[in-house]
């Protein structure tokens, strides 16, 4: 075979260094992030991770579609975002259907975790015997020892320094009557924190419902709290809109306690574990 003739040659380097000039700063940019979005122009992209709490769920962005929860599938990730506000809403059935209105920023990720309410929160009597549906039998020392943590004061304590419960960094307060969650590591604070990537904050306000709190904990992914009136409420942490917050029991003078990761109610002489959460 013989060779190229040196002007063909010529010509293939030339139309080589042409490519390589056009493609290297494309494939750079292509990996610094940088894309083509409709209505924006050339911008550098992010995306949205969620974690899904169950099965059966309907995950969209901004009303379209991005998927399907199931047994093995509960984390999404939605990339190469313009930087924009976009509303994330998830739907699962007897669920109470939940939204968020979450920032995405150039090259980060704005993350959240799904708290999927059920539509209806059951509470069942707690008896020593029995045999109504609405009930649930305890043995004899499981019962007493219930009934001796209400015994006990409440724990929480109207100060901005002491804390009534701490997890994954995070620490409850009562202040004023409000519930204060406050992020307590020398860290990047969690994207619950933060109302976009770049602007965090230190602390939040928990408590959304009901009148002055008297003690909290943190339950279920979010925080179970107390009045003075004897309602028990629920209510998501985050600072971002709109964080989902419930009613779980009204009663004047009702009490709660945590116990091995049972919530119990206590109303005059009655007990009450909320199931379902």
């Amino acid at each position: 075979m013989e060779p190229f003739p040196a002007y063909r040659r010529r010509i293939y380097f030339a139309l080589f260094v042409v490519l390589f000039l056009v493609l290297l700063p494309a494939i750079i940019l292509y990996a610094d992030g940088w894309r083509f979005k409709q209505g924006f122009g050339f911008v550098r992209t992010g995306g949205v991770y969620v974690s899904v709490p169950c099965s059966d769920a309907t995950v969209t962005l901004n009303g379209e579609v991005v998927g399907h929860s199931g047994f093995l599938q509960r984390e999404f990730y939605i990339g190469d975002l313009a930087p924009a506000a976009y509303s994330l809403r998830i739907e699962a059935p007897d669920r109470r259907t939940w939204s968020r209105l979450l920032v995405v920023e150039p090259q980060l990720v704005t993350d959240a975790r799904a708290v999927l309410l059920p539509d209806d929160i059951t509470l069942s009597r707690l008896i020593i015997s029995g045999s109504a549906t609405s009930t649930k039998t305890l043995s004899r020392t499981i019962y007493d020892g219930y009934l001796a943590a209400f015994a006990t004061s409440a724990r929480a304590v109207a100060s901005s320094t002491i804390s009534v419960d701490e997890q994954d960094g995070i620490s409850l307060f009562i202040v004023d009557g409000d519930v204060v969650a406050r992020w307590m590591r020398n860290e990047r604070k969690p994207s619950a924190f933060c109302g976009s990537p770049s602007l965090c904050e230190e602390e939040m306000s928990v408590k959304r419902i009901g009148g002055d709190a008297t003690d909290a904990y943190f339950y279920r992914g979010g925080v179970v709290y107390r009045t003075e009136e004897g309602g028990v409420y629920f209510a998501e942490i985050d600072i971002r809109p709109t964080p989902m917050a419930a009613q779980l029991y009204a009663a004047t003078g009702a009490d709660m306690r945590l116990l091995d990761d049972t919530l119990v109610i206590k109303s005059g002489d009655m007990l009450y574990e909320v199931e379902g959460l």
